[in-house]
């Protein structure tokens, strides 16, 4: 038995989720999770909220209300959005906790001792207009690297931190004026001390091939000391060394580190020792992400694991952005179809399944959603439910033996998919073996109780609901999904006793869309 530790990363409460968060990043940690807890392993879902970003600094003053009333909306509307789409993590950490507090300073001392972390002269942007110092989204210019618009944290387009006196064009975001640069003193994590046993880690890594290449690729020509302090009311404050008093640590360094948080407070809970747990060598920890969030979880977060003497995480899951209609989702620019909002409207079970088909390989920039892929969603689940439903009924004799090699063959290479974070290889196989085991050309032939079981098995990650409700009514409230064993064979019933889980796209949803966005 292993224990996988996935971590997707925080949202930053400014807003609610769009599918384009979904799909990305929370959905496909929960159908991975749901797999592994299928395969008898133990597998936690460990996320929370980005509390002191920037972007809620935003949205508070655009509504003209203090940060921390905007910070708690949108936190329970976050949580609101994954419930919709029937995610449930089993720990959601609030970065403005005292817990998280407390050990994110807990894990900056712990650099500070082992000689990762010093105080050195730094630069901040700074409005004169403003009287102040800004971070983060407060401060937009140009990437160096690219030329793309971006803020002073980050690159969206090409991934790149960014320092702040390597920003051109930068500008207040508040007033539109030009920012100068104010010395300060800032935390740097050594990350040049780290390079060499950080690249040999990444390059053995099971990391897919453009993340690690890009990883080091970075690691090797950009990399210098990463800032962990800024001047910034909102966050956790640190306290030592007096050059440093007042200064809030960079949100990619407390705010990420909310999975740190998460393990500590699930390992209480089972009287575990989570240095201990995260040293076992059948511990992995992975992290799901979108394209923006690469470079501090890959080598940031990656760097301090190994600087504390844990290894690097076995696996990131990187998305490119969604697109909805051809165009970035977009919360700002209110680019974007909410998922609480798309979930009541075409069901849960249609938007798990529409979004997990829309993920792609990192780096194809091939994820587009749009109304269609609803609509095929929504029709390829009925072939599903109409080929079971007319199986059962035609079916004259029931039997259970094991697996074919070849329908074993499927699970296998589903299993191998999946483990690996290849999603839409997994989904590709659901699609073979249904052709395979054709059901929906059963007539009056022998129901085969294990080929249905794998079947709803293999669709349980992706679409839960469907999943339990068909087996439990084939083969009893007893049935659990599973690879690996076969399942008692069961007399089919003359009809299916609950309602169907995909429907056609609602009339008026899809009109509404369409206006919308087309």
């Amino acid at each position: 038995m292993r224990t996988y530790f996935v971590c997707p990363a925080p949202p930053c409460p400014n807003g609610k989720l769009h599918l384009g968060h979904i799909g990305g990043v929370y959905l496909l940690a929960d159908i991975f999770v749901r797999f592994q807890r299928m395969a008898g392993h133990r597998a936690y879902y460990i996320t929370g909220s980005d509390e002191h970003g920037t972007h809620t600094l935003e949205a508070a003053r655009r509504l003209g209300r203090s940060f921390g009333e905007v910070a708690e909306q949108y936190v329970q509307q976050i949580l609101e959005c994954l419930r919709a789409v029937q995610i449930t993590p089993d720990v959601f950490v609030r970065t403005s906790s005292a817990i998280h507090k407390e050990n994110a300073l807990a894990i900056f001392s712990e650099l500070q001792v082992a000689g990762y972390v010093g105080v050195r002269p730094g630069v901040q942007l700074y409005c004169e207009h403003c009287s102040e110092l800004v971070a983060d989204s407060l401060a937009t210019g140009r990437c160096p690297a690219c030329s793309s618009p971006c803020d002073s944290n980050l690159c969206e387009n090409c991934g790149l931190a960014l320092q702040h006196d390597t920003i051109r064009e930068a500008r207040h975001a508040s007033c539109g004026r030009d920012l100068v640069l104010r010395p300060i003193a800032q935390a740097m994590f050594d990350m040049p001390r780290l390079a060499g046993q950080l690249d040999e880690a990444i390059g053995e890594s099971a990391w897919s091939e453009p993340i690690r290449s890009k990883a080091r690729a970075w690691l090797r020509r950009e990399v210098g000391g990463l800032p962990m302090t800024r001047h910034f009311k909102h966050g956790v404050e640190i306290k030592e060394p007096d050059s440093l008093a007042g200064q809030t640590l960079l949100t990619w360094f407390e705010g990420l580190w909310c999975f740190d948080t998460g393990i500590r407070e699930l390992c209480a809970r089972s009287g575990l020792d989570a240095n201990a747990t995260l040293h076992d060598e059948n511990s992995e920890l992975l992290f799901f992400m979108g394209q923006d969030n690469r470079f501090y979880y890959t080598l940031g977060v990656a760097g301090a694991q190994l600087a504390r003497g844990y290894p690097i995480p076995k696996n990131n899951s990187v998305q490119d952005f969604y697109k909805l209609e051809g165009e970035k989702f977009s919360t700002s620019r209110d680019h974007a179809l909410w998922a609480d909002e798309v979930a009541r409207a075409v069901g849960p079970n249609v938007l798990r399944y529409a979004l997990a088909r829309v993920a792609k390989p990192f780096g194809t920039d091939a994820n587009h959603f749009d109304l269609d892929v609803l609509m095929s969603a929504a029709s390829r689940i009925r072939v599903w439910e109409d080929a079971l439903r007319r199986y059962a009924e035609s079916a004259g004799t029931a039997e259970s033996t094991e697996l074919s090699p070849k329908c074993r063959r499927f699970a296998d290479d589903y299993a191998a998919a999946v483990t690996a974070l290849r999603f839409w290889d997994a989904l590709d196989i659901i699609d073979r073996y249904f052709e395979l085991v054709a059901f929906e050309n059963a007539e009056n032939g022998t129901w085969n109780s294990v080929q249905i079981s794998l079947f709803l098995s293999l669709l349980y990650p992706v679409i839960p609901e469907l999943a339990m409700g068909y087996g439990r009514n084939y083969f009893g409230e007893a049935w659990a999904p599973s690879l690996e064993r076969s399942a008692v064979a069961a007399q089919p019933k003359a009809s299916v006793d609950l309602p169907r889980f995909g429907a056609p796209i609602p009339a008026s949803f899809a009109l509404s869309t369409k206006k919308r966005f087309r």
